[in-house]
C-alpha cells in the first residue's frame, strides 16, 4: 500500500513550471496546495535566475516587515487588554471601599510610612511625580483640620534647571505660598537633565507633629496586625531620612537629589 497522498504529474510540471518563472515555495504551495516539502522534492535542481532570487528576497523582507507589524500590533493588544483587565479588577475593589475618611487615612499612613521624613518639629513628605504630590495634600487637607501657614514646601533640583520656576510651579500645584531654600545637587552640574517635564523633587513640610504621630500610629498599628508582632514606633528626637523619587532628604537639612 503506498505512503502519503498521491499527485498527478500534471500538478507536479505545473509546481516546476511556477519554480521556473521564480515563484517561491510559498507561493507555489498557496496556489497549487502540496506543502512546501513536498514542492521541494519537486523542484530540486531549478535554479533561478539572479533577478528572480533578488525578487524573492525583496518579497521575504516585505513580508518579514508585514509579519513584525502584526505581531506588534497582536501584542500591544494583548497589552491593553491585560491592562483593561487589572484596571476593572481595581475599581470593582475601589467599589467596596465605600468609607472614603477610612480610605484617605489609611492611604495617609502608608504613604508616609513609605515617603514620609521625620523630625522634633515637624514632618515632610517629598516626591517628584506631581500626581501623588496633589493626592498628597488632597489626603492631609480632607482628612485633618490643619494650619495652613504650617506647611512650607523645598524645590530639589538639578544644576539646569531654573529654582524659581519650579518654585512657582509647584506653589501653584499646591497651593502653598511659602517656601524654604532650595537645594541644588551639585553632582549634576554640567549635565543636562534628560527627564522629560521634570520638575525636581517637591518636599512639602508641615510644621506640626500630632498628624505625623497619628499617621505614625496608624501605619504600624497596620503592620502590626500583618505581622502578627509590634513594630517599635519612631521617636520624636530621630531623623529618619525621606526615601522618594529622584531625592534622598533628611530634615537636618542633608540633602541628595538624584
Amino acid at each position: 500500500m503506498p505512503r502519503g497522498q498521491y499527485y498527478p504529474e500534471e500538478l507536479r510540471e505545473a509546481a516546476r513550471q511556477l519554480r521556473r518563472e521564480g515563484y517561491s515555495l510559498n507561493e507555489i504551495s498557496a496556489k497549487l496546495g502540496p506543502p512546501k516539502n513536498t514542492l521541494t522534492l519537486w523542484v530540486r535542481g531549478i535554479e533561478l535566475t539572479p533577478e528572480q532570487s533578488q525578487r524573492l528576497h525583496e518579497r521575504e523582507v516585505e513580508a518579514n516587515g508585514r509579519n513584525r507589524a502584526l505581531a506588534m500590533m497582536a501584542h500591544r493588544a494583548a497589552r491593553l487588554a491585560r491592562i483593561d483587565e487589572v484596571h476593572k479588577q481595581a475599581e470593582a475593589m475601589l467599589q467596596t471601599a465605600d468609607d472614603l475618611t477610612f480610605t484617605n487615612h489609611i492611604a495617609a499612613a502608608m504613604l508616609y510610612l513609605a515617603e514620609g521624613a521625620k523630625a522634633e518639629a515637624a514632618f515632610a513628605f517629598g516626591n517628584s511625580n506631581p500626581h501623588i504630590i496633589r493626592y498628597w495634600m488632597y489626603l492631609l487637607r480632607s482628612s485633618f483640620t490643619l494650619d495652613e501657614s504650617k506647611f512650607r514646601i523645598q524645590v530639589m533640583c538639578r544644576a539646569d534647571q531654573d529654582e524659581a520656576e519650579l518654585r512657582q510651579y509647584w506653589m501653584e500645584l499646591t497651593g502653598i505660598p511659602r517656601c524654604i531654600k532650595s537645594h541644588v545637587d551639585a553632582r549634576t552640574q554640567g549635565k543636562a537633565t534628560k527627564r522629560l517635564n521634570y520638575k525636581g523633587v517637591c518636599l512639602i513640610h508641615y510644621y506640626d507633629v500630632s498628624i505625623r504621630r497619628y499617621l505614625d500610629a496608624l501605619a504600624h498599628g497596620l503592620m502590626e496586625r500583618s505581622l502578627g508582632s509590634t513594630p517599635q514606633l519612631t521617636s520624636d528626637s530621630s531623623l529618619a531620612p525621606v526615601s522618594c523619587t529622584g531625592v534622598t532628604a533628611s530634615l537636618n537639612g542633608s540633602v541628595r537629589t538624584d
